[in-house]
């Protein structure tokens, strides 16, 4: 990952890197990782961050929810494409054991992106009750990573219908540059408290 980062900060500045990444116009992913990563670079909040994960992944996915991970907990933040109503505010009053699924824990643990089957467990079981709808043929499971540990969690899939996953590359650099531009902003965070207490 960090290879790309190096190269990407050289040359992000003359319009070559857009063009070249552009050249795979069929590839969503790249395509919208080349227009989303320039309004990462100065997010004004947290909730920023947030919305442009859940925008670029609304690219790939049909739907998806991006997820708050706690100690053994993890809790809704914002989704896209769930059929129901009040989605948003359902989401947000979403809380689960993560506990409950090895399989998830795993993910978690190992800060790894995942793509494939879903393993059924009690906790996935669970969630995937939460969000309405089947059980998907695949899904993608991405943790955010910030100052070493998973701090949140996108989990998206392409109900109702359950088509193929398509290229998910772009978005899991975007996700480890989502990380960093955390890390910015808590770190800007400490230090305007910092300032305010000296």
């Amino acid at each position: 990952g960090l290879l790309i980062e190096e190269e990407q900060e050289e040359t992000s500045e003359d319009t070559g890197w857009d063009s070249d990444w552009g050249a795979g116009g069929s590839r969503k992913d790249i395509s919208s990782l080349a227009a989303l990563t320039q309004e990462l670079r100065f997010p004004n909040s947290t909730s920023e961050i947030t919305l442009l994960i859940l925008r670029f992944a609304s690219e790939i996915f049909q739907r998806g929810v991006l997820f708050m991970v706690g100690d053994n907990k993890i809790s809704g933040l914002g989704q896209f494409g769930l059929g129901m109503d009040d989605a948003d505010q359902k989401i947000r009053q979403t809380v689960l054991s993560y506990n409950d699924s090895p399989f998830l824990a795993d993910i978690i643990k190992e800060g790894r992106h995942y793509k494939g089957l879903v393993e059924k467990d009690k906790g996935m079981e669970a969630m995937l009750e939460e969000l309405g709808e089947d059980w998907p043929s695949e899904a993608g499971i991405f943790p955010l990573v910030a100052e070493g540990k998973v701090v949140a969690l996108l989990y998206a899939d392409n109900l109702p219908e359950d088509g193929e996953i398509g290229e998910t590359e772009g978005l899991e650099i975007f996700i480890s540059q989502a990380g960093l531009a955390l890390e910015k902003a808590i770190l800007h965070r400490r230090l305007q408290e910092f300032e305010k207490r000296g």
